[in-house]
């Protein structure tokens, strides 16, 4: 009988281990990722496209982050390719052809840096090692509101590593380099 209860409570307990996060897991490792995001003095996401349908030879998009306001979004390989920053609510563009700026909304640009600064987590992935973990977040550019992107983390910062989806691997470094920054842009045109 003895042996019996303990295999019992070794299977419990190899069940347990083996069994996904709950709901409220993934909801504090979100709290502490995007915290530990928002509160970086600065960082650099490199998200390198593989060829496809919309980016046929593939290309990429740095994103870089300077607190507590700037962010900057350069595309390039791609059709479309262009450079944008923001500062506080100023928006600067350029396709190509100069700067030009114009003023948005706060929702407006948090819903631009939300993409990156805010990771919806959806589960705890296996741990991959004693210092990195894992977890699935929904993929803000996926195109539907199920597709998802898995990612690695730091255990001891909270800051995400890499995050890979079908079409694209996104690599963050550089996290409070004092080299990382973004100048205002000079002589832009203003658009408002």
């Amino acid at each position: 009988m003895r042996r019996l209860a303990f295999a019992v409570a070794a299977v419990a307990v190899a069940f347990a281990m083996a069994a996904p996060a709950d709901a409220s897991e993934a909801s504090a490792l979100q709290a502490k990722v995007r915290a530990a995001l928002r509160s970086a003095k600065s960082f650099v996401a490199t998200a390198s496209i593989r060829p496809g349908l919309t980016a046929p030879n593939g290309g990429a998009v740095v994103y870089t982050f300077v607190a507590p306001d700037r962010f900057r979004q350069t595309v390039s390989g791609m059709p479309g390719a262009d450079d944008t920053i923001i500062i506080g609510n100023k928006v600067y563009g350029n396709s190509g052809g100069g700067w030009d700026v114009q003023t948005w909304s706060d929702r407006l640009v948090n819903g631009f840096e939300g993409d990156l600064l805010d990771f919806k987590i959806v589960s705890i992935g296996p741990e991959s090692t004693d210092t990195t973990g894992t977890f699935i977040a929904i993929d803000p550019h996926g195109a539907k509101s199920s597709d998802t992107m898995q990612c690695t983390y730091d255990k001891q910062t909270s800051r995400p590593m890499a995050c890979i989806t079908s079409y694209e691997t996104i690599t963050f470094k550089r996290f409070d380099d004092p080299a990382v920054t973004i100048a205002t842009p000079e002589h832009a045109k203003k658009l408002d």
